[in-house]
């Protein structure tokens, strides 16, 4: 099993990446499993990821960075006893240094079956510039940590621009593998990113060594000020509530779309520039769909997916955003949904 990290600020692309990946990797005759982290008390992504056909199991509350590294052990032991896939992909929370990460890996006991393939690093173009600007220590230190580079989003910004960012993600970390392109828009660079990573996956470039041959990274050891997010200052929140499942699909979008507009109106009311992520993940017996808000300046976007026979109505509601504190966002979160529980039949 050979272990990739997918990584990235939030609203990056992580997931979207990692579906895409996955079902690349599957079509050429690989068995995949996700591991996806979450911040909030609720993941979201892994419930996305299923319905997309992929084995997923999620670590939620906390950093697998530090905190969590014991669960991350385990759950890496458990997916490969259960599924023993040839590949395993690690979405890690968008605060998370995935350097780190592959440090822990490395220093656990898998044997010679497990093996670290490259770290890919996800930036999100047109966020860019307020990421430097918010984060720019720490966006930095993720780009060093990438073995491939994804500047994603490049349909939104001008070409001058894709040039500048281009040039300035080189300058930080001259050795990666540099690809632009738009997970959602664009395939042919998508192809031409993950043909290439397909091909560093057998020819093996990457590998620093089986995991627990005690060959490690040196990388500054985390400490309980690096364990609360305080690098990027993000809080997050997350709930999920039953839903009234007999509510027509035009309808439930209409509520989720009114639902994340609300809660981007009261976020920005505290912090007009707000960088993170607000996303939803609603399903029921007959819809399943994300509704996703990364920054002051989106509208919120709506993604459906599959969904399996015989579901519950169910909606999870998640937000990490910068600058914000986690009490407020409970407030924002749970207001909210209150303000349609009636409505839509949503139980809170």
């Amino acid at each position: 099993m050979k272990i990739v990290i997918v990584s990235g600020f939030l609203g990056s692309g992580k997931t979207t990446s990692v579906i895409r990946i996955g079902k690349y990797l599957q079509n050429k005759g690989l068995s995949v499993s996700v591991l996806v982290n979450d911040i909030g008390d609720v993941g979201v992504d892994g419930h996305v990821i299923s319905e997309n056909g992929l084995e997923s199991k999620e670590i939620p509350r906390g950093c697998i960075c530090c905190t969590l590294k014991y669960a991350l052990e385990g759950n890496i032991a458990l997916v490969q006893a259960q599924y023993d896939p040839d590949i395993l992909l690690i979405e890690p929370t968008g605060v998370a240094f995935p350097l780190r990460i592959k440090e822990q890996i490395e220093k656990m006991d898998f044997g010679p079956e497990v093996s670290m393939g490259p770290i890919v690093g996800m930036i999100d173009g047109s966020k860019f510039e307020d990421l430097m600007q918010h984060s720019g220590d720490a966006i930095t230190k993720q780009i060093e940590n990438a073995d491939i580079i994804l500047l994603n989003k490049k349909d939104l910004l001008s070409t001058s621009k894709l040039s500048e960012f281009k040039t300035t993600i080189k300058e930080i970390n001259p050795h990666a593998e540099l690809h632009s392109l738009s997970l959602k828009m664009d395939n042919d660079s998508f192809t031409g990113f993950a043909d290439s990573l397909f091909r560093s996956l057998k020819n093996d470039p990457f590998n620093q060594g089986i995991a627990g041959t005690g060959n490690s990274l040196h990388v500054a050891s985390c400490t309980p000020d690096t364990d609360d997010f305080n690098h990027f200052n993000v809080s997050s929140y997350a709930d999920s509530y039953s839903i009234n499942s007999s509510s027509d699909q035009d309808q439930l979008a209409h509520m989720a779309l009114e639902l994340m507009s609300s809660i981007k109106k009261s976020v920005m009311a505290l912090n007009p520039r707000f960088l993170g992520h607000l996303k939803m993940f609603l399903h029921t017996e007959s819809v399943a769909f994300k509704v996703s808000v990364t920054s002051y300046h989106d509208q919120p976007e709506i993604e459906y997916v599959s969904t399996g026979a015989n579901e519950d109505g169910k909606m999870t509601v998640f937000a990490a955003v910068t600058d914000i504190a986690r009490d407020n966002l409970a407030d924002i979160i749970e207001n909210a949904v209150s303000a349609r529980s009636g409505k839509f039949g949503i139980a809170t």
